[in-house]
């Protein structure tokens, strides 16, 4: 596949973080910064895939019952 090229602006801070991260890594900044964005892009794509699944869900009706929002609380909100 060809390859494009792109460029931004950070902060001399940010700058700094990913050559850290790209050191202990032993890779290249070029290779950190494609890694987080195919890990962003992928993200973005679930996260929005989740919500569609549950607005669909909600137009279907399909919500938990008092019963079932009382158990989950309990078992993690305490």
């Amino acid at each position: 596949m060809p390859q494009s090229s792109t460029s931004f602006r950070t902060d001399p801070e940010t700058l700094s973080s990913l050559d850290e991260i790209a050191k202990d890594m032993g890779r290249s900044r070029n290779w950190v910064l494609n890694k987080a964005i195919k890990d962003f892009i992928e993200y973005q794509k679930w996260f929005t895939e989740q919500v569609q699944a549950g607005l669909d869900a909600a137009d279907k009706g399909e919500f938990a019952t008092d019963q079932e929002i009382n158990d989950l609380f309990n078992r993690f909100g305490g």
